[in-house]
């Protein structure tokens, strides 16, 4: 490993054999994309690289034995945290904003570590960012975001010169919960009537509703989800970011942190959802279909997931960013961080102002969510 203040590397399968302590990264890992094999698996299919747009450019810290995950972006795609009017201020003064760089596992919103070794001490924050700043100028790139990050990462970042923004996402949390009966008995009558009606309705279009984990997510099964996910993006005239290598290789090697729920009618699946989860949380992330039958994205996506977590004694299901309609089936609004570093001074004054008010926005945002949810009020 390298001895230099900072460095990158362009292959974050090296992280297996560096001499940074990754033995206990799994089993402490934040979340199944917190994890080599994730990260691997989108370089080793060709995920990330090539023409992708996420040129691996990972940071490393060999002082407080740190590395940072990270990409030179050419676009602002497959992020979800939203700066393309940033982009749009940079090519109005006639500036380039991409290449910028980005920490973050790719295509994935999920919050959590973004760094593998030890502890972020504010020592190992502060070099973080001049190493940051050293190399935005060096390689003359505009910025860099550290997206879906904890809270306490961002304050640090923040008290280090940083940016902060806020976003939301909804995420359902179990209170104990013993069956999904007893979870939409805490609904008000008019929308435990409703979520029920939305769950015949979905589930009398199919013949059969299935969940596979581990060796049960076989290739065949994996054909079908596939096929789901790309017809599903071709309605929209896009192409998926993932490839079939990808989950193939995905469920090979951590098929234990997978589910895969598919509805089947006539001996074929129509419809399936992809999950990932560990021993408390569960995230939705990937769906697609073949036929557009009544509610059964909300069946799949969203009541199935409800299911499995009250099954498994898991406290929050994640199912992926945005939508409101989530709010309805009980999903809670919780406040995303991320922060982000302008290189040009005239620039990152106005982005900070703009993040401040931001703040403040979301926050009113959060807490109309709040009137939408289904629960009964307590006395």
């Amino acid at each position: 490993m390298t001895t230099s203040k900072n460095a990158l590397t362009n292959n974050f399968s090296y992280l297996l054999h560096s001499n940074i302590n990754h033995s206990e990264i799994t089993l402490n890992a934040s979340s199944p994309f917190h994890n080599p094999l994730f990260l691997q698996a989108l370089e080793q299919q060709a995920c990330v690289g090539a023409n992708s747009g996420w040129q691996p450019h990972h940071i490393e810290l060999p002082d407080h034995q740190l590395l940072f995950p990270s990409y030179l972006k050419s676009h602002s795609y497959g992020e979800y945290v939203f700066d393309w009017a940033w982009a749009d201020a940079y090519q109005r003064y006639g500036l380039q904003y991409y290449p910028k760089l980005v920490t973050m596992q790719p295509f994935t919103p999920i919050g959590g570590q973004k760094h593998f070794g030890n502890a972020l001490t504010d020592s190992a924050v502060s070099q973080l960012t001049d190493s940051v700043v050293d190399i935005c100028q060096q390689q003359s790139l505009s910025s860099w975001h550290c997206n879906f990050i904890e809270q306490s990462f961002a304050e640090q970042l923040q008290s280090n010169g940083m940016m902060t923004r806020h976003g939301v996402q909804f995420e359902w949390h179990n209170q104990g919960y013993a069956s999904f009966e007893d979870y939409v008995s805490r609904f008000t009558s008019r929308k435990r009537k409703t979520t029920n009606k939305e769950r015949r309705v979905a589930i009398s279009s199919v013949d059969e509703i299935v969940w596979r984990t581990g060796e049960d997510i076989d290739y065949q099964a994996l054909e079908a989800f596939y096929l789901c996910y790309q017809t599903t993006y071709m309605k929209r005239g896009q192409k998926g970011y993932l490839s079939f290598g990808f989950f193939q290789q995905l469920a090979k090697q951590m098929g234990d942190n997978m589910l895969l729920v598919t509805a089947e009618k006539d001996q074929k699946i129509v419809a399936s959802a992809l999950f990932f989860f560990n021993q408390d949380n569960l995230y939705g992330r990937y769906w697609g279909c073949l036929q557009e039958l009544d509610m059964l994205h909300f069946e799949l996506c969203f009541y199935q997931g409800i299911e499995f977590a009250i099954a498994k004694g898991m406290q929050r299901f994640n199912p992926g960013t945005q939508g409101e309609h989530k709010l309805y089936r009980g999903f809670e609004p919780v406040t995303t961080y991320s922060s982000h570093y302008v290189a040009r001074s005239d620039f990152s004054a106005a982005i900070k102002d703009f993040c401040l008010e931001e703040q403040r926005q979301i926050a009113q945002y959060a807490e109309q969510c709040k009137k939408l949810l289904p629960y009964k009020i307590q006395a």
